[in-house]
């Protein structure tokens, strides 16, 4: 059986340019776009935050002192909100925000994802998932809402 590298090309050619951003043209925006070898590449505020924040709740996880349960709850509950309430302000608003308050709650989000991840994973916390399927219900109505 043999690929078809012609159809793989094109798909790779069309889908490329989110690989670093979700955005469409019009929301670049909400992104940084550092030209990188003379190519302008968009790469997502929000998500340059939450990638090395799942990093740093996972690394609080394994190397950070001991943290009562109920403290980790309060935690992976509460470090999304800032991001969930700036991504709510810029999209059923005129305002734009800024770049640098994306990353920074991008990041709060990244490390409430890390330590309910590490949590669950290593610590058997399933309660946290609870709180991940509540921010999903949360997220999916107002994306409804958002269209």
């Amino acid at each position: 059986m043999r690929i078809d590298t012609t159809e793989l090309r094109k798909g790779l050619s069309e889908t490329g340019r989110f690989v670093l951003s979700h955005h469409v043209p019009a929301e670049f925006y909400r992104c940084y776009s550092p030209v990188v070898f003379g190519r302008r590449v968009h790469v997502c505020a929000r998500c340059a935050g939450v990638y090395p924040g799942i990093g740093a709740g996972v690394l609080a996880t394994l190397f950070g002192p001991e943290v009562a349960p109920a403290t980790v709850v309060f935690l992976v509950a509460l470090l999304p909100v800032p991001s969930l309430i700036d991504w709510s302000v810029t999209t059923f608003s005129s305002r734009h925000g800024y770049n640098s308050v994306r990353t920074v709650t991008g990041f709060l989000l990244g490390c409430g994802y890390g330590l309910g991840i590490a949590h669950l994973l290593f610590e058997a916390m399933v309660g946290l998932l609870g709180i991940g399927v509540g921010y999903a219900i949360l997220a999916g109505i107002l994306l409804y809402y958002s269209w």
